[in-house]
């Protein structure tokens, strides 16, 4: 049955050219007739195709509804449903207005195919292909208010849903936690980037034979269970995890924590190397120049200072952790100002050549016969006297 809308002039003047309904009758305003439907065709490959629809898109050719003879613009708008009943379709957001290529788009309708099952299926995602029900939603264009609406029938296609992949990228910082570090579960010490090497961290921290967390930013909590493999360097001591998940070395001592992630599948994999606690300092104040590096002295408690008094010659302090596999000046810092924070050698304080004419004065420590320089790597802090 038609719905007649008469004296539609104005309603319809900026979609619809005006036309006399006939030569005869050129004083009758135009009618617009309404369809019960139109058809939307199946697309040609759907029995034997599956789409796959975060890759792509699913187009759809229609006939445009009669609206009674008019050359009307019309407005498409896809509309999906698991189960093709009232109350269960879903509008796509992207509109056509070309009967011959409607487009719905992937992304789109990917999620509204997703949550539509895991509303149904206990927010359990779909597993393999599964079939969708497709319609359209035809109206007239700059009409807001349904004017023209007719649907058309529904067809059925096949399609892979799922929570597309989150494009995977080393991490760029580390933080650890833990009762022997700082202020006790509270400070999240940074571990800074070994220099020139991607997605490799390092840190000095004390452990009193208890736990630690650690994570990609401050307050993430991760412990043992999310290191995918350990590489343990420390004879006597071994590592495991509290009934909290912390990570537990079965002796007290300074040790040197060496991360190392790697993109593998499609997860990131983090190695963790624990060496014994070792710095030495270097350069031309050291071992007559020699550049071989001699160790620092640690304390006996987190509380305490590293010290190293054994310059041979003046010159500027040159210093480094010993990483497992690491050159020495990967690992360098030095004492701001003298007193003050440990700075770690990175691209924003490169002392490729020294500190002084490549980073700045302030970073630059000069040391020599009598000098002594003190290191507290709990809270990353220096002096030189």
């Amino acid at each position: 049955m038609k719905k007649i809308y008469k004296s539609l002039l104005f309603a319809v003047i900026a979609v619809v050219p005006f036309l006399t309904s006939c030569k005869d009758d050129n004083d009758s305003n135009p009618t617009l007739s309404i369809p019960s439907s139109f058809v939307l065709n199946t697309p040609g490959l759907a029995s034997s195709n599956v789409y796959d629809l975060p890759n792509g898109s699913v187009n759809f050719t229609t006939s445009q509804p009669d609206y009674g003879g008019w050359p009307a613009a019309v407005v498409y708008a896809v509309q999906v449903s698991l189960t093709g009943t009232d109350g269960t379709w879903t509008e796509l957001g992207t509109t056509s207005t070309s009967a011959s290529m409607v487009k719905a788009d992937g992304d789109e309708m990917n999620t509204a195919v997703l949550n539509a099952y895991r509303a149904a299926n206990d927010d359990n995602d779909p597993e393999g292909a599964i079939p969708v029900f497709v319609r359209l939603r035809a109206f007239l264009s700059n009409n807001t208010e349904g004017l023209g609406e007719v649907f058309s029938n529904a067809v059925t296609i096949k399609v892979m849903a799922y929570e597309p992949p989150v494009e995977l990228s080393l991490p760029t910082s580390i933080y650890v936690c833990g009762n022997s570090i700082a202020d006790a579960w509270s400070t999240w010490k940074p571990v800074p980037l070994i220099w020139t090497k991607t997605g490799q961290f390092y840190t000095m921290i004390y452990n009193n034979g208890d736990g630690f967390k650690w994570g990609n930013k401050p307050q993430d909590w991760f412990g043992y269970d999310m290191i995918d493999e350990f590489d343990n360097q420390v004879d006597g001591m071994e590592i495991s995890a509290d009934g909290d998940g912390n990570i537990v070395f079965s002796k007290p001592g300074w040790y040197v924590l060496k991360f190392v992630t790697a993109i593998e599948g499609k997860k990131v994999k983090y190695t963790l190397t624990v060496s014994e606690g070792k710095a030495c300092a270097i350069g031309a104040a050291v071992d007559g120049g020699s550049w071989s590096g001699v160790e620092m002295t640690p304390p006996d408690s987190k509380d305490g200072d590293w010290t190293f008094s054994d310059f041979t010659g003046s010159g500027e302090l040159r210093a480094y952790i010993v990483v497992p596999g690491v050159d020495w000046w990967q690992t360098e810092f030095t004492v701001l100002n003298g007193n003050g924070d440990l700075v770690w050698r990175d691209a924003e304080h490169n002392s490729d050549s020294n500190w002084k004419d490549d980073v700045g004065d302030e970073y630059s420590v000069t040391v020599g016969p009598g000098k002594t320089l003190h290191v507290n790597f709990d809270r990353n802090t220096g002096y030189v006297e």
